[in-house]
């Protein structure tokens, strides 16, 4: 039995490491921060895509994930990576391998950073190590220089800083985005269902200039947008020659792929970039209800950020990030406020001091690059509403280095140094 009180993260992405940093040096010498996560390494997503495409970027995005390079000699604190938690229970997580002689980890709090799913590149496949992942992205370079008709599906940011990484690493390949919406990203339309009953979380909606201003940008760069259009993704079954038979990545050969409307566009390389899934698998393990519908089953929070749920298992537990239904933008900046919010209640429930409403600022930013040179930000000002930024106001923030430098690197504060590889030339 472990002699302290251990305060359980898992996940060691951006809102897990925004917590462990809140805490470390306010929390007393009885506690214990634990930092838990399935990859023995870290990996930045905000550049995966670029390092998809451009050869040498698979070595800026990736980290080193252990205790030396989190927490700093002398604290009581601990990574456990690579290792997974594989089930919740009442004080209690349950590891996929021991940990200090046990699977069972008796906790204090804990929270639940476990972020959302994607497939490669945003992510590495599970159980992947960071040669594999690297290893990975090059064979996804590979697949895009041998490529020469491009079909993205799904105009959301993904898709369109994916279209802008290709765009500009090679100025002459066809590249084609198709979005079902009338623009591209999440604008409010006419034709969207809003719901209004039950638990459910939504995205925040982009203004239509924001998606218009898009929308010029990828026209200047010869990228075609077809919207109010979905392509039709094969399930199964014999295909015709000639047609697109489901598989995503490279095709052999081109392929021509079918629309909603019966149209076909021709491809022999296929992207999927339709949203993120929440990682929320441990809850609904436990209760179904405490999951709300939207960007797949997020896990219900209360105005504290403690899971919402009528079963006392999951009482001392906290959700935040990608896999909450927190309010507000999914991105980096957001699951760091998430972080903060929920280290300022668990340092309350340790001081005995009431917890605080979790609100998110006001001010937010967000930002969609289309390679190095061009995009456009969104800011969200008090009273003032959503601002869309020029470029030339943005280009030093994200463009050149995607924050590898200013919000991944600075997430290590251990006593072993972590640098970023240099920027490819």
């Amino acid at each position: 039995m472990s002699q302290y009180k251990n305060i359980v993260i898992i996940g060691a992405s951006c809102a897990g490491s925004t917590v462990a940093n809140k805490l470390v040096g306010e929390v007393p010498k009885s506690h214990r921060i634990l930092l838990i996560d399935a990859f023995g390494f870290s990996f930045w997503p905000p550049a995966s895509l670029r390092a998809s495409v451009v050869p040498g970027w698979e070595d800026r995005i990736v980290a080193p994930l252990r205790t030396s390079t989190v927490f700093q000699a002398d604290t009581q604190h601990q990574v456990i990576a690579p290792n997974r938690v594989v089930e919740l229970r009442e004080n209690v997580v349950i590891l996929e391998k021991p940990f200090e002689g046990s699977r069972e980890l008796p906790f204090f709090r804990c929270v639940l950073a476990t972020g959302s799913i994607q497939h490669l590149p945003m992510r590495p496949t599970p159980g992947f190590t960071e040669a594999e992942y690297k290893s990975a992205l090059r064979k996804a370079q590979e697949e895009v220089r041998l490529a020469t008709k491009i079909v993205i599906v799904g105009g959301g940011p993904v898709g369109l800083e994916y279209s802008g990484e290709i765009r500009q690493r090679f100025p002459n390949k066809e590249i084609t985005i198709v979005h079902p919406l009338e623009h591209v990203l999440n604008p409010p339309t006419t034709s969207q269902h809003t719901r209004t009953v039950g638990l459910t979380y939504s995205p925040p909606h982009t203004p239509v200039k924001f998606s218009k201003n898009l929308e010029g940008q990828l026209k200047s760069l010869n990228i075609k947008v077809i919207l109010n259009e979905k392509v039709e993704i094969p399930t199964g079954g014999d295909t015709i020659p000639g047609e697109w038979d489901g598989k995503f990545g490279l095709q052999d050969g081109i392929k021509k792929v079918q629309l909603s409307s019966g149209r076909t566009i021709e491809a022999d390389f296929v992207f999927l970039s339709v949203g993120n899934k929440a990682e929320s698998s441990l809850v609904a393990n436990i209760d179904e209800k405490a999951l709300v519908n939207g960007m797949g089953e997020m896990i219900a929070v209360d105005q504290y950020l403690k899971v919402k749920s009528t079963n006392p298992i999951l009482k001392k537990y906290y959700a935040i990030g990608d896999a909450a239904a927190s309010k507000g933008w999914k991105t980096a900046q957001g699951a760091g406020m998430d972080g903060d919010g929920a280290a300022a209640n668990i340092l309350a429930e340790i001081r005995g001091k009431p917890l605080k409403v979790h609100v998110r600022p006001t001010i937010h930013g967000y930002i969609v690059t289309l390679g190095t040179k061009v995009g456009v930000g969104l800011l969200t000002l008090p009273l003032l509403g959503d601002t869309v930024m020029p470029w030339a106001m943005l280009k030093n923030m994200k463009g050149p280095a995607l924050l590898v430098d200013d919000l991944f690197i600075t997430r290590f504060k251990g006593s072993e140094k972590v640098t970023a590889a240099p920027i490819p030339a």
